[in-house]
């Protein structure tokens, strides 16, 4: 709380002084604003003969900070002092302009036409130019090779495998309550497999998975040193412990026919204090030199000083650069599934809460069951833990009304008392099959 404060009071101060500063929340991890900031304060003092500052905010994650700006804009419907919103995928934005919390913004042609429209089917700019994907994001599976080996466990190669419970206790994931990225992958498990199978891998893997963090760059790290064998993962944590580690002790995976290639997006907001330099920001991240800086290795040359950024540029023409050394080129990667962002969009905040009251929430109990149940295979009991509270066709009404508190909390009690139960009846009724 005393952070927000004086973050709070920096900004209002700031403005006072009448500087040139850029305010951008964003759920991106330290070395890209770092990166960033160095390489965009350099290139707007080389082209407009002045000094610029960046100020980041950051309230835990992407599902944080959406619901922070979302919580701003009820108080102060015409702006909140912050310009941009930045990284987090896709959905997020298809929400904030639905919710008309974004600016306008065309790039100049000459950018604007470096820019391919579509990767993989799926847009990578809004056609009526509020929000821009600056990098390519893929989401699929880490794994620690030496632990597999050691361990004498099978590769994982889909989202149904982390679901074997061999994998017990062995599985990485974060609370997609905080991470954007996380909960990117929970929505594709739903989308690839439907809504009731979809549920039973989310249910299976959850089975497996130790703990869940607060962020999904914690999850990496810890498959990276062994405390999870295996983990759902974005591209850009996946490379960049692979980089750390070496190929020889890590992989990646994006499952086949069971994934999306997502266009990490920016925006800015309405009322934007600082609206021309925003733009210039925007501009400067579909210039060459803004896009290389994502793919080049740090200490190359047009790469990061101190941290290589790991990421996809969004700019095709990256990837016909002889001298880069890309092993994925998302515009040539096939077999992604037809995903429905706008759906995505809609129930992002009732599948954050579903899966914090159907399984974050009371997860040592789930896990205590999901073991009981690999031992015994009991079918009645196994379908009993896949039980969820509410039918398919439900979901609308539920994501129309999730803004109202009453309503939201009622049925998050409900949800959470439901789960308890069911889970607890299954390890008190098993022990008289055992």
């Amino acid at each position: 709380m005393v952070k927000k404060i004086f973050l709070v009071f920096s900004i209002i101060f700031s403005f006072g002084k009448g500087e040139r500063n850029l305010i951008i929340i964003s759920p991106h991890w330290e070395g890209i604003k770092i990166e960033i900031t160095r390489a965009f304060c350099d290139w707007y003092e080389k082209n407009y003969k002045e000094k610029v500052k960046i100020e980041w905010i950051d309230q835990g994650g992407t599902s944080d900070d959406l619901k922070y700006v979302e919580s701003l804009f009820k108080k102060n419907p015409e702006g909140i002092g912050i310009d941009i919103f930045f990284g987090g995928g896709l959905s997020p934005y298809l929400k904030l302009k639905s919710e008309n919390l974004l600016l306008k913004y065309k790039l100049p042609q000459n950018l604007l036409k470096k820019i391919s429209k579509y990767c993989a089917g799926i847009p990578n700019y809004d056609n009526e130019f509020y929000w821009y994907g600056v990098v390519l994001s893929g989401f699929g599976i880490l794994y620690n090779k030496r632990a597999l080996k050691f361990l004498n466990l099978p590769d994982a190669k889909t989202w149904k495998d982390l679901g074997n419970p061999v994998y017990y206790s062995l599985i990485g994931a974060a609370d997609p309550r905080h991470s954007g990225s996380m909960h990117m992958m929970y929505e594709i498990i739903l989308q690839t497999y439907g809504w009731e199978e979809g549920w039973k891998t989310i249910f299976s893997i959850s089975g497996n998975t130790k703990n869940f963090s607060t962020s999904a760059s914690e999850v990496a790290r810890e498959t990276s040193i062994g405390e999870a064998v295996l983990s759902l993962c974005i591209d850009s944590y996946a490379l960049a412990q692979i980089e750390v580690n070496g190929k020889e002790n890590m992989g990646f995976i994006l499952p086949e026919n069971e994934t999306v290639i997502n266009p990490d997006c920016i925006g800015i907001l309405k009322g934007a204090p600082n609206i021309e330099i925003a733009k210039r920001f925007v501009d400067f991240l579909f210039t060459y030199e803004g896009q290389l800086l994502w793919i080049q290795k740090k200490g190359k040359k047009g790469g990061p000083k101190e941290y290589s950024l790991n990421r996809f540029p969004v700019m095709p023409e990256i990837y016909n650069d002889p001298q880069l050394e890309i092993d994925i080129n998302p515009y040539k990667i096939k077999n992604t599934i037809k995903y429905d962002f706008q759906l995505a969009a809609n129930r992002w905040n009732l599948i954050d809460d579903m899966i914090g009251c159907l399984i974050i929430d009371c997860h040592s109990e789930l896990k205590k069951a999901w073991y009981i149940l690999s031992k015994t295979n009991n079918r009645r009991l196994k379908e009993k833990f896949y039980e969820i509270p509410f039918d398919k066709k439900v979901q609308r009404f539920l994501w129309e009304n999730w803004k109202d508190p009453i309503f939201r909390n009622r049925y998050i009690n409900e949800w959470i008392n439901f789960s308890l139960k069911k889970y607890r009846d299954i390890i008190v009724e098993s022990k008289f099959l055992m």
